[in-house]
């Protein structure tokens, strides 16, 4: 009975996959869980998984596309069928924009294609690795042969933007504002530095005025804001610029493979 279900319920799927007419993705999705809710053995559970993994790809709804494809029993599953479900796993992460988990299976997933080197480069891109995105980019347009396109790539990796440190910001941050400097916004440095300056100058006030307590006290506390507050702003700074900058080199990536391939 389970087996008819299911072969029902998939031939629905299918037929509503290449239909033209709007489709109601959600209630198959549900029609897919009922189904392993009511105790369908374990191929036909990773199938039914599968499917509604699919309808939420449908939707646009990719992280609840990738939390059901990490359900799937992967044991279970032949050497090509897991290569799949990596491969949609990656494919639903760098859809979700979650660039990191998107990198993190590049090396599990086969280069089998030429739309898995796509794939790969892009997720490296996007995730800032871009040295290795490079080597799956130059695979990809020369899957088929010698690309015409091949130093136009090149030349686009060796402008790739620059990888700000952690390291090197927070020890530039210990004189504002020359972390803020580093990390492309001299604005909040000149502020922070600003603010940086009333703390120590309050503290030095008031201890040569005599107002020892308030002198340590307060001017120990505006400190604390002030300093430890430029630090982990420009802690945050470097992964915001980090990690727009890979957007925006991911982005020019992709212009370029719609060009060349």
């Amino acid at each position: 009975m389970l087996k008819t279900r299911l072969f029902c319920t998939i031939s629905i799927f299918l037929c509503a996959l290449f239909s033209s007419r709007a489709q109601d993705w959600e209630t198959l999705a549900v029609g897919y869980e009922r189904i392993i809710f009511e105790g369908a053995d374990l191929h036909e559970v990773n199938e039914a998984l599968a499917a509604k993994a699919e309808c939420y790809k449908r939707l646009g709804r990719y992280e609840d596309a990738s939390a059901t494809l990490l359900r799937i029993r992967m044991f279970a599953l032949s050497p090509e069928e897991r290569q799949a479900v990596l491969f949609q796993r990656e494919l639903c992460y760098f859809l979700g924009g979650d660039f990191r988990q998107a990198a993190a299976l590049v090396e599990e997933v086969e280069e089998e294609s030429r739309e898995i080197l796509m794939l790969h480069a892009l997720a490296l891109a996007y995730a800032g690795s871009y040295d290795e995105s490079e080597i799956y980019a130059a695979r990809c347009i020369s899957y088929d042969g010698e690309s015409p396109y091949l130093q136009e790539l090149l030349d686009l990796y060796a402008s790739h933007p620059p990888i700000r440190r952690h390291g090197t910001a927070m020890a530039l941050a210990f004189i504002p504002p020359l972390g803020h400097i580093y990390n492309a916004a001299p604005g909040e440095g000149v502020l922070s530095a600003g603010l940086n300056a009333a703390a120590a100058a309050f503290t030095v006030a008031s201890l040569l005025g005599g107002y020892w307590i308030s002198g340590i006290v307060g001017g120990g506390i505006a400190l604390n804001y002030t300093f430890m507050g430029n630090q982990q702003r420009n802690s945050a700074l470097v992964d915001i610029n980090n990690n727009n900058s890979a957007v925006l080199f991911g982005e020019s990536l992709r212009e370029f493979f719609r060009k060349a391939l």
